[in-house]
C-alpha cells in the first residue's frame, strides 16, 4: 500500500471532503504524509495543518494551479500559504472562476433545459472556489432534472455529455501562463511540479476501440523543456490517469532531466467511481489510490523534502 499521497483536493476547491476529513481519512488508511493541493486556492491548508498536528499525519502545504498552455496544471509544494502576492493572484482566479461558472450555468439552463439556480451551486461550493463539479452536483441534486438526466447517474457521465472542454456549454476562463504560475510558486518558497502530464497530450479516445489513445510523448517532452526553463523542479509520474507506458516514459524523463518524481491520487471524493469504458482508468476511490507499476517510490518524499528545504532558504 502507498504510504503517501501528494495530490488531494478538498471542499476548499472541488473535492467532497473537508480538509479535516481528508487528514482523518489519511490517518485511518495509514498514510504518513499527504499534500493538500486544492485548485487555485490555499483556503484549506490551515485546517489541514491543524488536523495533521492533532492526528499525527504530516501535511505539506500545497496548491494545484491551472495554466493556459495545454490546459495543464502545476503543483506547488511547501509554499508559504500566507504569501501576499500569491493570495492576491488567487483572488483574481477566484473571480474568474465565478464568472465562468455563472456563464456555464446559464448555458446548461438555456441550451439543455436543466432546472438550477446559482444558489444551488453555492450550496455545493462550500470553499472559496467554484468549479464544474459544483455545477454538476447542483443539477443532479434537483429532482426536477431526474427525467432529463435519464441514464446519467454519476458526474463522469454528465461531464462526458454536457461539459467537456469542446462542448458548447463549456466556458473557458482566462488562465495564468505556466511561466507565471511557476514564478508565483517559487516566489512563495515552493517547489513547482507538473501535475499528471500525460493526460494533456493524449489524443481523443476512439469510442469504438478498446484502449486509450497513445500519448504524444514528443510534444510532452517539448513542453517539459519549456517548463524546466521557467523553473519547474519535477513531474508527477504516478497518478490514476497514467497508464503503465506513461509512467515508464515519465520515469525516463525524470532521470534524463534530473527532475523530482512525485505521486498522487488526485483524490476528490470517496467512492467506487466507474472506470473509463475505453482506457479502463478510473478516478481515485480513496486516498493513496494510484498505481506505481512496480517502480520504487522510496526516495520521493526524501528528495522532495530536500528540494523544499533549498527553496525555503532562497
Amino acid at each position: 500500500m502507498n504510504t503517501f499521497d501528494l495530490q488531494i483536493q478538498s471542499t476548499a476547491s472541488d473535492g467532497k471532503h473537508s480538509p479535516r476529513e481528508i487528514v482523518r481519512m489519511a490517518k485511518d488508511l495509514g498514510l504518513q504524509t499527504i499534500a493538500l493541493t486544492d485548485h487555485d486556492t490555499i483556503g484549506g491548508v490551515s485546517e489541514a495543518l491543524m488536523a495533521g498536528g492533532e492526528l499525527g499525519v504530516r501535511v505539506i502545504p500545497g496548491i494545484e494551479m491551472s495554466v493556459e498552455e495545454h490546459n495543464a496544471h502545476i503543483l506547488g509544494y511547501g509554499i508559504d500559504y500566507k504569501n501576499q502576492e500569491l493570495l492576491e493572484e488567487l483572488e483574481k482566479f477566484k473571480q474568474g472562476r465565478i464568472s465562468g461558472a455563472r456563464s456555464m450555468l446559464e448555458n446548461l439552463k438555456k441550451n439543455e433545459g436543466f432546472i438550477v439556480e446559482w444558489e444551488d451551486v453555492l450550496r455545493e461550493a462550500t470553499g472559496s472556489v467554484v468549479a464544474r463539479p459544483h455545477l454538476v452536483r447542483a443539477i443532479m441534486n434537483r429532482p426536477e432534472n431526474k427525467e432529463k438526466l435519464g441514464s446519467i447517474s454519476n458526474m463522469h457521465d454528465f461531464f462526458e455529455k454536457y461539459l467537456t472542454d469542446d462542448n458548447p456549454n463549456y466556458v473557458r476562463r482566462t488562465h495564468i501562463s505556466a511561466k507565471d504560475a511557476i514564478t508565483l510558486i517559487i516566489g512563495a518558497g515552493g517547489v513547482a511540479v507538473w501535475s499528471h502530464p500525460a493526460i494533456h497530450f493524449r489524443g481523443k479516445e476512439s469510442r469504438g476501440g478498446n484502449r486509450v489513445s497513445p500519448t504524444d510523448y514528443d510534444a510532452l517532452e517539448k513542453f517539459l523543456n519549456d517548463l524546466i526553463a521557467w523553473g519547474l523542479s519535477g513531474i508527477e509520474v504516478f497518478n490514476p490517469s497514467h497508464t503503465e507506458d506513461d509512467a515508464e516514459f515519465l520515469q525516463g524523463l525524470a532521470a534524463k532531466y534530473n527532475l523530482l518524481r512525485t505521486a498522487g491520487s488526485d483524490f476528490h471524493e470517496k467512492g467506487d467511481h466507474p472506470a473509463d469504458p475505453v482506457s479502463g482508468l478510473h478516478s481515485a476511490r480513496t486516498l493513496g489510490d494510484y498505481e506505481t507499476y512496480g517502480f520504487t517510490t522510496d526516495d520521493i518524499i526524501l528528495k522532495l523534502d530536500e528540494a523544499m528545504r533549498k527553496k525555503s532558504e532562497i
